[in-house]
């Protein structure tokens, strides 16, 4: 995963020998002159969050004369009328932690506007409704240890039954160096088993941390899945090690129910599965011949007052892409009943307006998507969503022939090319002419332009999966050729 600039603020704060790293990466890393993160009229969650984070980081280091700018700065990150940015998992309850761990250290903490202070509380209020859950260090069900820096501050929570229940082989909590680093400082903070052996392992754990960090120390099973789903769409064979295919599979059929997007195979699983994970590698298993466990394993969080499926418990609002993924398993399952409510659903999403996905920066990830899935479901009313999703992409073209929110990438145009291309393959769609001129412009984009690196999926911060973008951009180019009948004879010269 890409670096993050919240994790590596965060382990700097823990002593240890990786502190002058992390430090010297935060000064050599800025946005601006006193900003981290993506810009914030790209997304004012990752700028806030990041700033904030790395200023703590540096006024630790005594780095004063840079923190304090960037403090005084965090205001102006926020627009007046925020709109179009979904809630990202726990933004509210990170900038609440380091709010806590600002007052225990003495330093001044920020006034944060208002909408910053309205996540804020809705992210206690969700807090508070996990805490008196009686699966509450259930690691099977919970994602308590994924966002662990809540409990700094936090005297209520038993730090030594909560390090059991999430900590992973590695000493890491639930594998999220931020989630680790503020826990341990909890540890300290009360003084209380700071010397155990389990908070040993977590010291090291962070003191030995590559730097610079994601935010999570890796997640095999996505880019598995993935690529599997985009390399089987021109019809070819996809290119999986079968290690890699074994272990999606074993975690797949794991006790614990939903598949957990970080392995379970290294001897324990510290975060629960999600839906949308499952459906994707349901997807990927059946492409590849495996058997799968039923899709009414999914239906533990199916939410029948809304028809849609939520992507993990607690969750304030659903996704429209886990909704996308789940549809195409219930179609393959032929769950007709259950497919009409979800689709139902989507269709009211994408009339309101709602086509941006939580997890994910750009709407063409979520209208490629749509396109992709819907042109492969026999349902009457997939062809709607298919059609609304191929008219939104055909508008969005840039003028390059690439696709993007704000400049084309690599990863959208390819997102863009897949959902064309199937749309055009559908039969009888009727912007199957102007898909495929669509995707000729395309794949002059493409093959001028090598994969870029582009953090565009929504976690704590923004990160981009590196080893996705290449084969995006390598089964997009692929697409075009197939669909459009361009490039042929530029492939062979390569």
């Amino acid at each position: 995963m890409s670096p993050s600039v919240y994790d590596v603020a965060a382990v700097s704060l823990v002593d240890g020998p990786q502190q002058s790293a992390c430090v010297q990466w935060l000064t050599e890393n800025r946005t601006t002159r006193t900003t981290w993160g993506v810009p914030p009229q790209i997304n004012w969650y990752d700028s806030y969050l990041s700033t904030y984070a790395a200023a703590l980081a540096l006024y630790n280091a005594g780095r004063r004369s840079l923190a304090e700018p960037a403090l005084s700065a965090l205001a102006a990150l926020v627009p007046r009328a925020p709109t179009g940015v979904l809630e990202t998992l726990t933004f509210g309850g990170l900038v609440d932690a380091l709010d806590r761990f600002c007052a225990y250290r003495g330093w001044p903490v920020p006034r944060h506007p208002g909408p910053v202070h309205a996540v804020i509380d809705r992210e206690r209020g969700k807090w508070s409704r996990m805490r008196a859950w009686d699966r509450f260090l259930d690691p099977d069900q919970s994602i308590a240890g994924y966002c662990a820096e809540r409990v700094y501050g936090d005297e209520d929570i038993d730090t030594d039954a909560f390090l059991e229940a999430f900590q992973a082989p590695n000493g890491s909590v639930a594998n999220a160096p931020a989630a680790s680093a503020l826990f341990l400082l909890e540890v300290e903070r009360r003084g209380k088993s700071a010397a155990s052996e389990r908070a040993d392992r977590l010291r090291h754990y962070l003191r030995t941390r590559p730097i610079p960090a994601g935010y999570l120390d890796w997640v095999p099973h996505f880019t598995t899945a993935w690529t599997i789903m985009f390399e089987h769409a021109p019809g070819s064979v996809p290119d999986i090690e079968q290690a890699a295919m074994d272990a999606l599979c074993e975690d797949l059929n794991h006790p614990s129910g939903l598949l957990c997007t970080v392995s379970t195979l290294d001897g324990g699983v510290t975060i629960p599965g999600d839906t949308d994970s499952t459906a994707c590698a349901m997807l990927a298993a059946r492409i590849m011949g495996r058997q799968v466990p039923d899709s009414t394993l999914l239906d533990s969080l199916y939410a029948p007052s809304q028809g849609c499926y939520r992507t993990f418990l607690f969750e304030h609002d659903a996704s429209i892409t886990t909704n996308m993924h789940v549809a195409a398993v219930l179609a393959l399952d032929a769950r007709h009943d259950r497919l009409t409510q979800v689709l139902r659903w989507l269709i009211h999403a994408v009339n309101e307006g709602r086509t941006l996905c939580k997890w994910h920066l750009s709407p063409i990830y979520a209208h490629g998507e749509l396109a992709r899935i819907t042109a492969g479901i026999d349902h009457p009313l997939a062809p709607l969503l298919c059609t609304q999703a191929a008219r939104s992409l055909l508008a969005a073209q840039n003028p390059d022939g690439g696709w993007g929110l704000h400049g084309s990438t690599t990863e959208e145009t390819a997102y863009a090319v897949h959902g064309l291309a199937a749309a055009a393959q559908s039969h009888g769609h009727a912007y199957a002419l102007q898909a495929t001129d669509a995707l000729g412009i395309a794949h002059a984009y493409l093959i001028t332009h090598q994969p870029q690196e582009t953090p565009l999926w929504l976690g704590k911060t923004l990160y981009c999966l590196r080893p996705l973008v290449p084969v995006l951009h390598r089964t997009a180019l692929a697409r075009t050729e197939q669909v459009a009948g361009v490039g042929h004879h530029a492939q062979g010269a390569r």
